[in-house]
């Protein structure tokens, strides 16, 4: 999917919910919508198997994540996304068991703690890789940027971008895969 282009698309996600907040700004809210609608469908489809069971939940779960973001400090959107969507998906394939939004509960909880400590131990291999990969990798991954942004935030060439990006990855799974056999 290719989006327009607008004074919200370089910014970081904690950036467009701060001024969500403070102005009540809606596009800021719709971008970042956007960057996550695909996976909340994704998510949806998946739990759900239904098309249109899907399209409604991921109605409900923007509206659960407007309250969300409007009631509580966001650090980590892409978090809530995920796990607001796991959970209300699972809770509407469910019905009304208790016992089995519990258990599902349990699961998602221990999974986004999984995450969390793979997110760490991510962030601690990326201090061993070269500034240069660590640098073009944490732009292209965790901030979005496109190999154009990249280039003009660091001023390396196109060519350099690619190759940091693909020298990083292969060297953080590298340390990974070493970590995991330690």
């Amino acid at each position: 999917m290719i989006r327009k282009k607008n004074k919200y698309n370089k910014l970081l996600d904690r950036e467009l919910i701060d001024i969500y907040k403070s102005n009540n700004e809606i596009n800021a809210l719709g971008e970042l919508f956007a960057r996550y609608t695909h996976l909340v469908a994704s998510i949806a489809l998946g739990i759900l198997k239904d098309e249109q069971k899907a399209k409604d939940a991921v109605e409900e779960i923007f509206k659960i994540i407007i309250e969300d973001i409007s009631n509580y400090s966001v650090k980590n959107f892409n978090a809530l996304v995920y796990s607001t969507s796991k959970f209300h998906c699972f809770k509407i394939k469910n019905g009304t068991k208790n016992i089995g939004i519990e258990n599902d509960f349990d699961e998602i909880l221990d999974k986004e703690l999984l995450l969390q400590k793979r997110i760490e131990i991510l962030k601690t291999s990326l201090d061993k890789i070269s500034y240069n990969q660590k640098k073009c990798v944490e732009l292209y991954y965790f901030s979005g940027f496109s190999y154009s942004e990249i280039v003009s935030e660091t001023k390396f060439s196109v060519k350099e971008v690619k190759s940091h990006i693909h020298e990083g990855k292969k060297n953080l799974k590298s340390l990974l895969e070493h970590r995991e056999t330690s």
